[in-house]
């Protein structure tokens, strides 16, 4: 997600680099918030009104009214970038479409029940608030896309949307689920991300190549989204091995964290790092949407 243009507003962030006073997520990404809430409240981010309308207006009313998994503010994994967030709207909005389309007038007459802060409510009300919602957030999020789009010169609607990436995978070579052997990036602006050691966000070299992975991991999807993108735009990453190290703890390390994102990979056996004890460096190469 890319950093807020508003001081001090709420939004996504990459975990641990949050200040507000409450980090919410189960993640890699958390999302601000306050209790009591500020006054004035806090600006909140298209990033933030997204995650809001996810887990808060569709996710929770999904799991407490037709059976989808359970879900809170707390335990939600949130978004990294722009492309999965609207991923998963979709996924819940059709889940609450196709709940409520299987009401039927009955349906819509029977009280909401003690899941909700009005229990003896009827269900049709509390869809007429679920579609308000939608209406209200989304509104807003679309004015808030317009406000950037006109205080960017240059920059057109279209070329806002998510640009994509294509993978080659010939035939005539092996082909492996974990990477793809090539990336076509589009016209674009390209960020280079600079080699990521296993530090944390005070500096200091964690013990040991898994958590050493994990943590130079993050620490690249950190830099993607300070840039506004994510690692579905990554075209190549290069990870730098300390020779004598477990390569298959630290490759299944970075999958914990990098998941299931395909990209063109080098992996190089060296005999040291700059800094004495780093057992591995990550940098990468991706575009940025504009």
């Amino acid at each position: 997600m890319q950093e807020p243009l508003v001081p001090d507003a709420w939004s996504v962030r990459p975990r641990r680099s949050s200040t507000a006073p409450v980090q919410l997520g189960a993640g890699d990404f958390t999302m601000d918030y306050a209790s009591p809430q500020p006054v004035p409240a806090a600006f909140t981010t298209i990033a933030w009104r997204l995650g809001h309308v996810i887990v808060g207006v569709l996710a929770a009313r999904n799991a407490a009214h037709f059976g989808a998994p359970a879900a809170s503010y707390e335990t939600w994994e949130y978004a990294g970038s722009a492309a999965t967030a609207l991923d998963q709207l979709k996924t819940q909005l059709d889940v609450w479409l196709a709940g409520v389309r299987g009401l039927g007038d009955a349906g819509l007459r029977v009280p909401v029940g003690a899941k909700e802060p009005f229990p003896e409510l009827p269900m049709a009300d509390l869809v007429l608030h679920i579609h308000r919602e939608l209406i209200h957030h989304l509104s807003e999020v679309c004015l808030l896309r317009d406000l950037y789009l006109h205080t960017k010169p240059g920059i057109s609607g279209e070329r806002l949307m998510t640009a994509k990436t294509t993978h080659l995978d010939p035939e005539e070579l092996h082909s492996n689920p974990a990477f793809t052997q090539g990336v076509i990036a589009p016209a674009a602006r390209t960020l280079y991300v600079g080699g990521q050691l296993g530090t944390d966000s005070t500096g200091n070299l964690l013990d040991g190549i898994e958590a050493q992975t994990a943590q130079a991991m993050r620490n690249v999807l950190t830099v993607l989204a300070a840039a506004g993108t994510g690692p579905e735009h990554v075209a190549k990453l290069n990870i730098y091995l300390v020779h004598g190290v477990d390569a298959q703890v630290g490759y299944a390390a970075s999958r914990s964290v990098w998941g299931n994102h395909r990209t063109a990979i080098t992996v190089v056996s060296t005999a040291g790092h700059a800094r004495p004890g780093a057992l591995v460096e990550i940098d990468a190469v991706a575009i940025v949407p504009e």
